[in-house]
């Protein structure tokens, strides 16, 4: 069976279905960092060079069945009575995209979700690497990896026109519509 090229976009924040890992502790969408972004911003930067380079390195050997077998490591090493930061992962979830479309290896979806997964692992934060399919009218197949830190998408940006196709744990889909009417515009 041939394999399928994870096709990733580029991912828009999106005010429906589940939440994106966006907050006021980032720039926001389609601003520039401030000066005082600067040392975090640093700091994440290598942070996120290094787990993206990681993760390069477990994609080259990555199986279908390693993708669970993660998951259910991740979250069998997470500590439930700490919980990571909205302001930490909100950062996360900036720098590794924009440090991935830099690079000059491929570190698309699958990539960035291990990456992401590996930064939260290390924080002892639970996280799910999930997989979907699309099949757009215009017939062009495309599939998309994301990473799920409990009801928030980490890496991967707007996944509402992907089916799920790979996971653990499986977000009800009309759980998902009464996020997306609840949360504010």
């Amino acid at each position: 069976m041939a394999a399928v090229p994870l096709r990733c976009k580029k991912s828009v924040v999106h005010k429906q279905g589940m939440k994106l890992a966006q907050s006021s502790h980032v720039p926001p969408q389609g601003a520039k960092p401030r000066l005082s972004d600067l040392g975090w911003l640093v700091a994440y930067s290598v942070r996120g060079l290094l787990e993206l380079l990681r993760a390069r390195f477990i994609f080259v050997k990555l199986e279908p069945k390693d993708i669970l077998t993660r998951n259910r490591a991740a979250k069998a090493t997470a500590n439930t009575s700490q919980k990571i930061g909205e302001r930490e992962l909100a950062r996360i979830a900036y720098v590794l995209p924009r440090l991935s479309d830099r690079f000059p290896w491929r570190s698309d979806c699958l990539v960035q979700a291990i990456a992401g997964q590996n930064w939260l692992k290390s924080k002892h934060a639970s996280s799910e690497i999930q997989i979907g399919v699309e099949n757009p009218e215009d017939g062009d197949f495309g599939a998309h990896a994301w990473l799920m830190h409990e009801d928030q998408v980490v890496t991967g940006g707007d996944i509402e026109r992907y089916h799920l196709l790979l996971a653990d744990s499986r977000i009800d889909p009309e759980k998902r519509r009464r996020n997306a009417e609840n949360e504010p515009q």
